[in-house]
């Protein structure tokens, strides 16, 4: 067998949906033919969906308990470039072929440029993890060769012109995708999406990180903040998306992650990854108790359900059973409240606060009861990849950020967003919360009181989609994770309730003092310092649930190396022309 009819039989075998299969006939392919008609190319692209990925989680970032991985390597000064990963440019290979041969192919030019905007597309999406990483990356538009000696041992090229390349690969995308009724489907609104999102990320990270060294730029953050606002509007005015609502504000926001949504049907998804039985399958059933919780700082975010937030004094002393209470109605479904019940038996549901720390997350749980999952490791609900609330918070943000919002602006955008959970709407010249105004250093916008709550928003509304760790970065916030995150409050060492059955789940003391002779035998004890629980209270008999392993401190976060990732050793070892940036050497 030749090496292309290899590669296509493992595409086919290993498509991310079967469906693909079936919507696509697929011509007979030989290394004769190839890339000579639109299905060709149709067939090849079936490989760029299994690049996708939705997360369900926000590991690592200050939304959860306990970091692990490679910012706790880093805060603790054990990453380097000897024992980083080398790049992987295995993909960047394969959608290039695309690329490079698109245009051979014979038959209706808007169906070749549709196939090959897929492939630019993806490109992008490549591309964009690189700068989000290294800044400078070495941009390559074409498969090399052996004797492409200049390209293949040449430094990195600069961040503006890479970032320039996403852009017009993205923007290639956008005119000339398709606009199909499937949403499983890659289309131009998908597309646009893609591009606001970059467009706000590369624009708000070239302002907060303006006058690093080795920060190699030259358009102004102003240029990116206005290219997201028109690729979020061209969403916007397509009328094509909406907020998902039926009218339950304590079910719509939950439903939409957790399989009580049919996610082809909804207004608000724009892409989702579809997953069924037998052929393609996740892990969100992890999210409730795996490794870590959710922080107090992230359960505290949520408002009240009149649209005020939550004082100091207020959350200082919030008990779970009281922290739910006239709350945000997304606070309860997304995060782990009293009565939770279990998926599989059927009971109040006896958190792990040893992993969680007690507030944890239920936001992707899927229902069992639907047969949308079997064991670990085995869920079957679908996942949204790109949905119009997310387009309503970019152009929400970058308004604000180059002080254009208007409360026109905020109606059709935050209050579209907090209309669907009853919300109090969200005025210009809201009240300044402390917290948020600690939280969030450096901005320097006119509209900085607007700004602090649609970053609250965004926060809430995208909770465990994977976007809290590049927000944190984007806006220079990584010293936060120098900061050891707490859990729920509890008032006194003794016993106490989570499930709400009216039975203790757990003894906390700080000596082991006061056990009670009759302690129920299924309660577990946790003993601060003298055994080996992981956790303690903050004030020894009182106080938030914290982590022992966070107890001496969390490392540093250096600025602004620590915003980027080391050139792995080996690479440079292979091209001494690449340099090491940002302090890394």
């Amino acid at each position: 067998m030749n090496k292309i009819y290899l590669l296509l039989v493992s595409v086919l075998l290993f498509a991310c949906n079967d469906d693909y299969l079936e919507r696509f006939p697929q011509s007979e392919i030989t290394e004769k033919n190839f890339f000579s008609n639109a299905r060709d190319l149709q067939t090849y692209s079936y490989q760029f969906y299994d690049y996708l990925g939705a997360e369900y989680w926000d590991r690592p970032s200050d939304n959860t308990t306990i970091e692990k991985g490679e910012i706790k390597d880093m805060l603790w000064g054990t990453m380097s470039a000897d024992n980083i990963d080398v790049w992987n440019w295995g993909q960047l290979k394969d959608i290039n072929y695309l690329l490079d041969n698109y245009k051979n192919a014979v038959g209706d030019e808007a169906e070749i440029n549709m196939y090959a905007a897929m492939g630019y597309f993806a490109r992008a999406r490549f591309y964009i993890d690189k700068v989000k990483q290294y800044s400078d990356v070495p941009w390559y538009s074409h498969v090399l060769q052996t004797d492409d000696v200049d390209e293949l041992y040449k430094t990195q090229d600069s961040r503006e012109l890479v970032v320039d390349s996403i852009i017009a690969d993205l923007e290639f995308a956008v005119t000339h995708l398709g606009d199909d009724e499937d949403k499983t489907i890659l289309s131009k609104w998908a597309a646009y999406t893609q591009l606001a999102r970059f467009c706000l990320y590369e624009g708000t990270y070239r302002k907060y990180h303006a006058g690093e060294t080795d920060l190699h730029v030259t358009k102004t953050a102003d240029y990116f903040l206005d290219k997201a606002i028109e690729a979020a509007d061209a969403v916007m005015k397509s009328e094509k998306f909406a907020m998902h609502t039926s009218g339950n504000a304590d079910e719509d926001y939950g439903d939409l992650f957790n399989g009580g949504t049919d996610l082809q049907s909804s207004s608000e998804i724009i892409m989702y990854l579809d997953y069924d039985d037998n052929t393609r399958e996740h892990g969100a059933n992890l999210v409730l108790e795996f490794e870590n919780g959710v922080s107090r700082s992230m359960a505290d975010s949520y408002l009240k359900t009149d649209g005020s937030y939550m004082s100091v004094a207020e959350t200082g002393t919030l008990e779970l059973q009281d922290a739910f209470a006239n709350r945000d109605p997304r606070m309860k479904q997304s995060l782990f409240y009293q009565g939770y019940i279990d998926q599989e038996s059927g009971l109040p549901h006896k958190l792990d606060i040893g992993k969680t720390g007690g507030y944890a997350q239920i936001k992707f749980m899927p229902k069992k009861t639907e047969n949308h999952w079997e064991d670990y490791m085995t869920v079957y609900t679908d996942l949204p990849l790109y949905r119009y609330a997310e387009v309503l918070l970019v152009y929400a943000e970058a308004k604000a950020e180059l002080e254009q919002l208007t409360q026109e602006d905020m109606d059709k955008t935050i209050n579209l967003i907090r209309n669907r959970v009853e919300l109090t709407p969200l005025t210009m010249a809201p009240p300044v919360d402390p917290v948020q105004d600690a939280l969030y250093p450096g901005i320097t916008t006119s509209q900085k009181a607007e700004l602090l709550e649609i970053r609250r928003e965004r926060r809430i509304e995208l909770f465990a989609e994977g976007h809290r760790y590049t927000d944190m970065m984007r806006w220079k916030l990584g010293k936060i994770f120098e900061k050891a995150q707490q859990g729920l409050y509890v008032p006194a060492s003794g016993l106490i309730d989570l499930t709400g059955n009216g039975e203790p789940d757990y003894f906390i003391s700080d000596d082991g003092s006061n056990q009670p002779a009759d302690l129920p035998s299924h309660t577990t004890i946790l003993i601060s310092d003298t055994d080996s629980s992981p956790v303690y209270l903050e004030n020894g008999k009182s106080g938030h649930i914290m982590f022992k392993v966070e107890r001496n401190g969390l490392g540093t976060f250096v600025e602004p190396t620590y915003y980027y990732r080391p050139v792995a050793t080996g690479q440079i070892l292979l091209n001494p022309k690449l340099e090491q940036l940002f302090g890394w050497d």
